[in-house]
């Protein structure tokens, strides 16, 4: 799996061993369509990279001008990842990794954030298909961790239903990649 974009372009990502399949890194030309959507100049973005897997999101963001991404995942094996990643790419001081359980430990990361003042531009939500975790993790995610420009990008199987409107957010557009689809909300008082 390579970065596609960025000042790291081309180089490979640290990836798991096929056995660990609970760890699905996002497709290299799904990731690269999802970053010509956000455009490619990131620069000063704070992103948030909820259920990181390989941290592939975060550090893309990164390669393409992003100032700080904070790892969010349970996995042993995937925060390992994601931190050999970051120091494979030089990247440790523009990055936290943090073990949560999502979305139960949102408020864990809350109070990490508002210690730290941060606030969040671009979230990456991006658990396991087919759990409930996505629309559960959209529905608990406080404001306050996030800019008013904010996007949220989910990602989930193209066959479950996203709502146009939940808790503070509306839907602004989805788009599909075979079985994957990727859902971009924003604040509801932001402007489409």
């Amino acid at each position: 799996m390579q970065i596609t974009g960025g000042k790291f372009k081309g180089q490979r990502l640290i990836t798991p061993p096929l056995k660990y399949l609970e760890i699905r890194p996002l497709r290299s030309r799904i990731r690269k369509a999802l970053f010509d959507i956000l455009g490619n100049h990131l620069e000063g973005y704070e992103i948030l990279d909820l259920f990181a897997g390989t941290g592939a999101l975060g550090i893309e963001a990164l390669s393409r001008g992003a100032e700080y991404v904070l790892f969010v995942d349970l996995n042993p094996l995937s925060l390992e990842i994601i931190r050999k990643n970051l120091k494979k790419f030089g990247l440790e001081g523009k990055a936290k990794v943090i073990r949560a359980n999502l979305p139960q430990d949102l408020t864990k990361i809350l109070r990490l954030c508002l210690s730290s003042s941060r606030r969040f531009k671009l979230v990456f939500i991006t658990p396991p298909y087919g759990k409930g975790l996505a629309l559960k993790t959209l529905e608990k995610l406080p404001i306050s961790l996030l800019e008013k420009e904010a996007i949220i990008v989910v990602e989930e199987k193209r066959e479950v239903v996203f709502p146009e409107k939940i808790a503070n957010f509306y839907l602004d557009e989805s788009r599909f990649y075979g079985e994957t689809a990727l859902h971009f909300y924003v604040l509801k008082d932001s402007d489409p």
